[in-house]
């Protein structure tokens, strides 16, 4: 049980120690940039669908299964952000050009979940990287435990992020959309040096 705790307090760590967990982080934060406290129960939900892609390839990965390079999965993370940043964008143009927001959100949030589900796959990879050499031949404990910690790491995260999209809403005269744009834009523009960065590394 000891190793449980041990890779649930590694899970959470590598999100949020820096610069580690900087990419998945930035991934986080793009993803529930378009939301307010209002819709807590859509952002655990697709917090869960990309835990559920990352244990996904994080099980296959450290089992030897899969073929990815470690430099190309580095570089396709910064590469996600970027997508789900631009996707946020779009989703601003499309609730301002159409009166239907409704259909909107409902399209948006199927987008959404299986965005992060898929990218979740190719953050896994990047888990497994780092976890991969500190593993004990036993994996089920290691590896739950590991999850729940990023788990936890990414709603707390998210809490972060909810929070501060409230105090610039209620007390900077920040409206929903400009901070919904303010946010995607900061995390692209990180997003987009790391993506520089491992272009550089790569080429």
């Amino acid at each position: 049980m000891n190793e449980f705790f041990t890779f649930l307090g590694m899970g959470i760590e590598h999100i949020l120690q820096f610069p580690e967990g900087y990419d998945h982080l930035l991934f986080i934060l793009a993803l529930s940039a378009i939301y307010t406290f209002s819709d807590w129960k859509r952002v655990f939900m697709l917090v869960t669908a990309f835990t559920v892609g990352h244990s996904v390839t994080l099980l296959l990965t450290v089992s030897d299964i899969s073929p990815i390079p470690s430099a190309v999965i580095e570089w396709l993370i910064p590469l996600t952000i970027i997508i789900v940043c631009i996707l946020n964008f779009v989703t601003k143009m499309e609730e301002n050009n159409n009166q239907n927001v409704e259909k909107i959100n409902s399209s948006t949030m199927v987008r959404r979940y299986s965005i992060a589900l898929l990218f979740g796959l190719i953050h896994g990879l990047g888990f497994a990287n780092y976890l991969r050499q500190m593993l004990p031949e036993s994996l089920f404990l290691p590896l739950l435990g590991f999850n729940i910690g990023l788990e936890v790491a990414q709603i707390l995260v998210v809490l972060v992020g909810l929070l501060l999209g409230f105090v610039f809403i209620k007390y900077f005269d920040f409206t929903k959309n400009r901070w919904k744009v303010v946010l995607s834009a900061i995390v692209f523009i990180f997003a987009l040096h790391l993506f520089v960065m491992q272009t550089l590394a790569l080429f």
